[in-house]
C-alpha cells in the first residue's frame, strides 16, 4: 500500500517546503505537484526525486510536476511525454508498474490540444494502470460541481472515451479561500484511474489539514499493490552490505568455520591441477564469504533523504494554530466573522514569514559548519543541492527513430560501448595476427611445455588491498574492498594460495569476468536521448581486481625495467602526467621558432578507442616483447569468455564481449599502452614528432615552409592510419584538428589530408586540457580556466552573503585547493606569459573576486586590500612560481645552489622485481623497560636527526650490554630536512651492521615515525629509503638481520637521548664534508615561495590603491599571521580597507548627500577620522588607549591590530565604534 497526494501550490515556496515536509510526516509516496515554485531555475529543486520538464526557460517555467518521496520507487523518464503542464511517467513500485499523469490545464488555453496531448501521453504509457489527476480548471457536475462550463463537458466526454474513472466523492472544494471577507470555493482538482486500477484505490479524500498555505486542498488516497509477484525492488547500486557496521571480529570466525566446511582448505588447493576445479573452489570461497557476511554485516538499506532539518516544534504548534482559526471562521457569527477571517489570515502569514525564516536559518547553519574534517563533504552537499540528478532518459537509435523501450535502451548502449569484434571483416594483415595470436595461445597452453611462474608473494597482495578504497563501488557479487581485504586477513594463506594457482594455471577465473556498467551522462550535452551522450564505468569483482593489480604490477615493471615501452607515451605509467606531455610538445615547438621554422601540430581522434581495442594485437604485442610467459598466459585467460551487464532505466541486458579495454578495468589501461606502443615506436624513425596521453595522440612537424611540412606531416599520417586499419581502429578525420604556430608575418597552411580528408586548422587547439593559441599567448586559455573557476564560484556563492554564508576558512580552503589548481593547470607551459598584461587583469579578477568573498569585504574593495586580508597570492604570481617548480623537479637547479641536484624520486623500474620486495615492519616501543624486553640479545643501534640554529646533523649510536660500543655523527647540509638526516642516520647504521660481523645482528631504533612508515612501503622511490632497502636486503643475504622499531622520543630513554644529543652536535660543531647535499622539494618550495613574497611585497607596497590596509599592514607576511588571529568579517573588512558605511566612501559613490562627519559637518567621516579623532568616541577611545599603553594615531594603527597584547583592546573599540557609525549612517 502507496500514499498519493495531489495538491496545486499556488507558486508559493513556503506552499512547496509544507507540501515535502507533510509528506515526509505522512508517509506520502508520491506527491503531484501544480503550479510549484520554481525560483529562477524555472524548475523545481529539492532533496527528492521530480520527475518534469527539462527546462532552463523563465518564459515557459514547471508548472507540473511528479515529486517521488518513496526511495523504493523506480521509473524512467520519456522527455517526449512530458510538458511543462502535462507530466507523463511510468512508476515501477515493487514489480507494480502504473503510469501516472498529472496536468494543471491553464483557464486560458486551448482545451483540445491539451487533451490530445493526454490521449497520446496514455497511449504511449502502454499499460491498463493509468492515474490521471491534476488541477483542470474545469467544473462538471461528475466530480460534486453544482454546474457545468464548456470546459467541464469536453473534459468529461474525453475521460469517458479513455476509460477514466472519476474517483471524486461528496461536495468538499477542493479549492477555497478567504479574500477579505468574501469566501471562493470550487471543485477543480480531480482524480481518475483507468477501470483496471479501480479495486485498487482506496481512501480518496479531500485533505484541508494537509497543507495550509495554499489555496487548494491536498487530495489524498492509497494504491494498493499487494497483488505484485515480487516483493523487493530492482537494486541499482551494486553496493549490498553497510561495512561501517559489521561485526568483523564474528565474520573472521564464521569465515574460517565456511571455509573449513566448503573444503576450501589448503591442500585442497595445492591439489588443483585443473581450471574446472579451480573455478569450483573459488565459487566455494566467494559463498563463504558471502554466508560469512549474511549474519555478520547488516544489508544497506536504500538511501532515504535525510528528514527536513528546519521544521520544529514552533512551526508544528503554529500550522495547528492556522488549522484551528480557519476551523473557527465555520462557525462564527455573521458579526465577528470578518475579525475572525482577518484573524485566520494573518496567521496563515505569520506562519509562512516563520517557515521562511526557519529554511534561512537552517541553511546559513548547514553552511557555517566548522568541522575542518568535513569541509569537502559540506562543500559537496552544498553543490549537490543546487544540482537536479538526471533520471535514465529513453534513448533513440537515431535522430528521425521512435524513441526506445527501457530493454531496447539498454541493448542499444550495450552495443555502442563494446562493439563485437567480427572475424568476417579481417583483411590479410588483420588473419596473420589473428593466426598469430591463437598460435601463441596454443604454445602456453601446450601441457609438454613447462612454464616456471614466480610465486604472488603476501607483501604483494598487502600491497594492493592498502591501495584499494572501501568507498569504491564493489562488482556483482557486492564485495566491497574491506569486505575481501577481511577475508585475506581471516586466512592470508588461503587466498594467496587461490591467487596463485590462477598463475600456475593460466586461469583466470569466470567468476570475475563479468562487469556491472554504469551509465553516466556526459556532462552539457544537448540530447541525451543518444547513446554518444553517455559513458560506461565497469564495476567488477573485486577480487578480481586484486589479481589484475597483481599482475599488471608485474608486467609494467618488467616493461619499465626492460625499457620496453616508447618514451613517448605519457599515460598510465608512473612519474609521468599531463603536464609532462604538454611541456615536452611545446618546447618542441618552440625550438622550431627558436630556428625560424614553422611548426604545425595535429591532434588525432581515434574513434572509440578504449572500446575498440583488439585482443589478439594485443596479445601479439606482449608477446614481442617477451613479457613473462606466465603472465602472459593468465591475460590471454582474462582476455577471453568475459561478459557485460549493462543496466539502464529499470532494464538488464547482458552480452559476451571480445573486443576493447573496460573502463574501470585495472588491466586496461596498460592493454592500450601496449597496443598503441607499436605505433609510438615506430615514429621514432620518422621526422616527425609523435607522441600520446592515452589514446589523445598528437604529430608535430616543422620545417621552412608550408610544403616541407606537408611532405612530414602528410606521410606520417599515411602510416598512422595504416597502422589504425592493421588493428582494426579508426582515426576520425572529421574530428581531427590542427594548428599552426610562427612569427612569420606571411605564411602559407600546407594542406593536410588523413584518410583522403582535409584537416582544417583552427585558431586555437585544445590538448590535454590546455588551449594553444597561435601565437602562444594563452589568452584563450585563461579565459576558459576562469570562467570553468568562476562556474565553481557561482555553484557556492548563492550559499553566501556579506554577512554569512561559507564560513571564511573553508572559502579559502576551496580556493587553494580547487580554484586555484583549477586556473594553474599546467602553468608550467604558460606561466612564463603570466607578468602580460592581458593575463594579468584577467587573473587579478578571480583573484579580487574571491578575496572579497573570503574577507566578506564590500565589492569595491581592491585587489591589494582584499588579497592581503584574504592572505591570499595573486594568481600571476604563483603561476610563474609553479612554473618554476615544474623546471626545478626537471633538474633545473635553484639559483642560489649551483651544483647542488634535487632529491628526486628513483624509478620505480630500479626497484627489485616485485615479489622480491618485503615490508618493513617496526614495532612500538615507549619506555627503557620495553627496551630491555626485546628477546633476542642483539646489539641496539640509536639513530636519531636533528635540525638546530640552522644547520642539519644525525647520529648512530650503538649499545651493547648496557654499554655505548660505536658511535658516530653525520653532518648534511643545511637546506636538507629533518627527515632526510633520520633517513640518513638509519642508512649509516646499516652500512656499520654490514661492515662488521660481529653486528651483522641488530635492532635499529628511531624516533621518526614518518621515516619508518616510508621503509614499510615495499615500492617506496624515495631515494635514501630504497638505498636502505637495498642494504637490509644485502645484510639477510649475508646471513645477517635486521629488526625496526619506533621508539617515543625524548621519553628518557638512555641510547635515545645520548642519540639526539650526538645528532645536535654534529649539526653544530661537525667540520666534515656532509654526507649528502641534495636539497628536499620542500626547501625548493620554501625558496621560490620566499620570492613570491617579495615580488608581492614590492608591489603592495608601490601599489596606488590599498592605502588603509597598508596602515594597518606595511608587510604583507605580517597581515598574514595577524588576520589567521582575527576572524575577519564585513565589519572588520570595513575597518581595515576603509570600505564601508563611512560618509566618505557613501559620499564617493552617491549613496550620501555629504561626506562630512556629524561630530562637526566640516571633517571627512573616514576609517581614520573615526578611530582617531571623532569626539563622539572620545571616552572609548580614551579607555583603549590606557588599556593598549600607547595613543592611537595613523603611525601607530599597524601597532595596535598587530601586537598580540593591543589587538583584543583595539578591535573591540573599532567594532563598537564603526557599528554605531554604520547603524546612524544607515538612517
Amino acid at each position: 500500500m502507496i500514499k498519493i497526494a495531489q495538491i496545486n501550490l499556488g507558486r508559493g515556496q513556503a506552499a512547496l517546503q509544507e507540501s515535502l515536509q507533510a509528506a515526509e510526516q505522512q508517509g506520502i509516496s508520491i506527491l503531484m505537484a501544480q503550479e510549484p515554485y520554481v525560483g529562477a531555475k524555472a524548475h523545481i529543486t529539492c532533496k527528492y526525486r521530480v520527475i518534469q520538464k527539462d527546462t532552463g526557460n523563465k518564459e515557459k517555467p514547471v508548472k507540473s510536476a511528479v515529486i517521488v518521496v518513496n526511495p523504493n520507487i523506480q521509473y524512467c523518464v520519456n522527455q517526449k511525454i512530458i510538458t511543462e503542464n502535462i507530466v507523463a511517467c511510468r512508476l515501477c513500485i515493487n514489480e507494480f508498474s502504473i503510469g501516472v499523469i498529472n496536468v494543471y490545464l491553464e483557464e486560458g488555453a486551448d482545451i483540445e490540444d491539451d487533451l490530445c496531448n493526454i490521449t497520446r501521453f496514455i497511449e504511449n504509457l502502454d499499460t491498463e494502470h493509468v492515474i490521471l489527476e491534476g488541477d483542470f480548471n474545469a467544473k462538471s457536475p461528475w466530480r460534486g460541481c453544482d454546474a457545468g462550463d464548456r470546459r467541464g463537458v469536453v473534459i468529461a466526454e474525453t475521460l469517458a472515451q479513455l476509460d477514466l474513472q472519476i474517483l471524486n466523492e461528496g461536495q468538499t472544494p477542493t479549492f477555497h479561500v478567504w479574500r477579505g471577507a468574501r469566501e471562493y470555493s470550487s471543485i477543480i482538482d480531480i482524480t481518475t484511474c483507468t477501470t483496471a486500477l479501480l479495486n485498487r484505490i482506496t481512501d480518496w479524500k479531500v485533505d484541508p489539514n494537509l497543507i495550509t498555505l495554499s489555496d487548494h486542498r491536498a487530495i489524498t488516497f492509497n494504491l494498493n499493490i499487494k497483488n505484485s509477484n515480487k516483493t523487493t525492488h530492482q537494486r541499482i547500486s551494486t553496493r549490498i552490505y553497510n561495512t561501517s557496521k559489521a561485526d568483523w571480529e564474528t565474520f573472521t570466525k564464521r569465515l574460517r568455520e565456511e571455509l573449513n566446511n566448503s573444503k576450501v582448505t589448503h591442500d585442497f588447493i595445492d591439489s588443483i591441477d585443473t581450471p574446472q576445479l579451480l573455478e569450483k573452489c573459488i565459487q566455494s570461497y566467494i559463498t563463504s564469504i558471502l554466508s560469512s557476511c549474511e549474519d555478520t554485516i547488516p544489508v544497506l538499506l536504500r538511501k532515504i533523504p535525510k528528514k527536513t532539518q528546519w521544521w520544529n516544534k514552533e512551526l508544528q504548534e503554529k500550522k495547528r494554530e492556522v488549522i484551528k482559526k480557519r476551523r473557527k471562521i465555520k462557525y462564527a457569527n455573521e458579526r465577528r466573522k470578518p475579525f475572525v477571517i482577518e484573524d485566520y489570515i494573518q496567521a496563515k502569514a505569520d506562519y509562512k514569514n516563520l517557515i521562511m525564516a526557519a529554511m534561512t536559518t537552517s541553511w546559513k547553519q548547514f553552511c557555517t559548519r566548522q568541522d575542518k574534517e568535513n569541509i569537502w563533504q559540506s562543500i559537496y552537499r552544498i553543490i549537490r543541492k543546487n544540482t537536479t540528478t538526471k533520471e535514465d532518459t529513453l534513448l533513440k537509435s537515431s535522430a528521425e527513430t521512435n524513441t526506445l523501450s527501457p530493454e531496447q535502451s539498454a541493448r542499444l548502449l550495450a552495443n555502442t560501448f563494446y562493439p563485437t569484434d567480427d572475424n568476417s571483416t579481417d583483411d590479410v594483415d588483420h588473419i596473420k595476427i589473428r593466426e598469430k595470436a591463437t598460435k601463441i595461445r596454443e604454445n602456453l597452453n601446450d601441457s609438454k611445455i613447462h612454464i616456471h611462474a614466480v610465486p604472488f608473494t603476501a607483501t604483494e597482495v598487502e600491497t594492493v588491498f592498502n591501495n584499494m578504497s572501501p568507498k569504491k563501488s564493489p562488482g556483482g557479487d557486492g564485495l566491497t574492498s574491506d569486505i575481501c581485504y577481511k577475508s585475506y586477513l581471516a586466512e592470508p594463506e588461503t587466498l594467496l594460495k587461490i591467487f596463485n594457482k590462477c598463475l600456475s594455471l593460466g586461469y583466470f577465473p569466470q567468476e570475475w569476468k563479468n562487469a556491472v556498467i554504469r551509465v553516466i551522462p556526459k556532462p552539457n550535452k544537448e540530447d541525451y536521448t543518444i547513446a554518444k551522450a553517455y559513458r560506461p564505468i565497469g564495476l567488477l569483482p573485486i577480487l578480481g581486481k586484486v589479481l589484475e593489480k597483481l599482475f599488471v604490477t608485474r608486467l609494467t615493471w618488467q616493461l619499465g625495467h626492460e625499457n620496453k615501452l616508447s618514451g613517448r607515451q605519457y599515460g598510465f605509467l608512473p612519474q609521468r602526467g599531463t603536464e609532462d606531455a604538454l611541456y615536452d610538445a611545446l618546447e618542441i615547438v618552440k625550438e622550431s621558432l627558436r630556428n625560424k621554422e614553422i611548426a604545425v601540430i595535429v591532434s588525432l581522434d581515434i574513434e572509440g578507442a578504449f572500446d575498440n581495442a583488439w585482443w589478439p594485437a594485443v596479445i601479439t604485442e606482449l608477446q614481442k616483447r617477451d613479457a613473462d610467459p606466465a603472465v602472459l598466459r593468465l591475460i590471454m585467460s582474462y582476455l577471453s569468455e568475459r561478459s557485460i551487464t549493462l543496466r539502464y532505466a529499470n532494464a538488464e541486458v547482458t552480452k559476451n564481449t571480445n573486443k576493447g579495454c573496460i573502463q574501470g578495468s585495472i588491466c586496461g589501461p596498460l592493454m592500450w599502452n601496449v597496443l598503441l606502443d607499436s605505433l609510438l615506436q615506430e615514429t621514432e624513425k620518422w621526422n616527425v614528432h609523435v607522441q600520446a596521453y592515452a589514446d589523445d595522440i598528437i604529430v608535430i612537424g616543422s620545417g621552412k615552409d608550408a610544403k616541407q611540412i606537408e611532405e612530414k606531416i602528410n606521410l606520417a599520417l599515411e602510416h598512422i592510419s595504416n597502422w589504425g586499419i592493421s588493428r582494426k581502429m579508426n582515426f576520425a578525420a572529421h574530428k581531427t584538428q590542427a594548428i599552426l604556430i610562427t612569427k612569420k608575418i606571411k605564411y602559407e597552411l600546407p594542406n593536410l589530408k588523413l584518410n583522403n580528408t582535409k584537416i582544417n586548422f583552427s585558431e586555437d587547439l585544445k590538448i590535454l586540457g590546455l588551449i594553444v593559441d597561435r601565437k602562444l599567448n594563452f589568452v584563450k586559455h585563461v579565459d576558459d580556466t576562469t570562467k570553468r573557476a568562476i562556474a565553481l564560484y557561482k555553484k557556492v556563492s548563492r550559499t553566501a552573503r556579506a554577512q554569512w554564508g561559507l564560513n571564511s576558512e573553508i572559502l579559502r580552503t576551496i580556493y587553494l585547493a580547487v580554484v586555484e589548481p583549477t586556473i594553474l593547470y599546467a602553468a608550467a607551459c604558460w606561466g612564463s606569459v603570466a607578468n602580460k598584461v592581458q593575463i594579468r587583469k584577467k587573473l587579478d579578477r578571480i583573484t579580487r573576486m574571491f578575496s572579497i568573498m573570503i574577507c566578506k569585504a564590500h565589492r569595491t574593495s581592491s585587489l591589494i586590500s582584499s588579497t592581503a586580508l584574504a592572505r591570499i597570492i595573486p594568481l600571476d604570481l604563483r603561476a610563474q612560481e609553479q612554473k618554476e617548480l615544474y623546471l626545478i623537479k626537471r633538474g633545473k637547479p635553484l639559483i642560489h645552489l649551483p651544483g647542488r641536484m634535487l632529491a628526486k624520486p628513483i624509478s620505480p623500474f630500479t626497484l627489485p622485481h616485485p615479489a622480491e620486495r618485503v615490508r618493513e615492519s617496526y614495532d612500538l616501543i615507549c619506555t627503557q623497560e620495553d627496551v630491555n624486553m626485546i628477546q633476542n640479545n642483539w646489539p641496539t643501534i640509536y639513530t636519531d636527526g636533528s635540525r638546530i640554529s640552522g644547520m642539519v646533523g644525525a647520529a648512530v649510536s650503538c649499545w651493547k650490554e648496557g654499554k655505548e660500543v660505536y658511535k658516530t655523527k653525520l653532518k648534511l647540509s643545511n637546506y636538507c630536512s629533518v627527515y632526510q638526516a633520520e633517513l640518513a642516520a638509519i642508512l649509516k647504521a646499516l652500512t656499520f651492521v654490514k661492515s662488521k660481523n660481529e653486528f651483522n645482528k641488530a635492532n635499529i631504533l628511531s624516533d621518526s615515525r614518518s621515516a619508518l612508515e616510508c621503509l614499510s612501503n615495499p615500492s617506496t622511490v624515495h631515494p635514501i629509503a630504497a638505498e636502505i632497502l637495498t642494504k637490509i636486503n644485502e645484510i639477510r643475504n649475508n646471513r645477517g638481520d635486521v629488526k625496526l622499531y619506533w621508539i617515543k622520543a625524548h621519553c628518557g630513554i638512555l641510547g635515545n637521548e645520548r642519540g639526539d644529543e650526538l645528532a645536535k652536535l654534529a649539526a653544530e660543531t661537525s667540520k666534515q664534508a656532509p654526507v649528502y647535499d641534495c636539497f628536499p622539494l620542500s626547501y625548493a618550495k620554501r625558496q621560490l615561495r620566499d620570492n613570491t613574497i617579495n615580488t608581492w611585497q614590492e608591489r603592495y607596497t608601490k601599489a596606488e590603491t590599498g592605502a588603509v590596509t597598508r596602515r594597518f599592514f606595511p608587510d604583507v607576511t605580517e597581515s598574514y599571521k595577524t588576520i589567521e588571529k582575527i576572524n575577519v568579517n564585513n565589519l572588520i573588512s570595513q575597518i581595515l580597507t576603509g570600505h564601508g558605511g563611512f560618509k566618505a566612501y557613501l559620499f564617493r559613490f552617491k549613496l550620501a548627500e555629504s561626506p562630512y562627519c556629524s561630530c562637526d559637518n566640516q571633517t571627512s567621516q573616514t576609517i581614520e577620522h573615526i578611530l582617531i579623532d571623532c569626539p563622539k568616541f572620545q571616552l572609548a577611545r580614551l579607555e583603549c588607549e590606557l588599556r593598549m599603553g600607547f595613543v592611537l594615531q595613523e603611525e601607530t594603527l599597524n601597532r595596535a591590530i598587530n601586537n598580540n597584547d593591543s589587538r583584543t583592546h583595539f578591535l573591540k573599540f573599532a567594532i563598537s565604534s564603526v557599528e554605531k557609525i554604520v547603524k546612524e549612517n544607515k538612517t
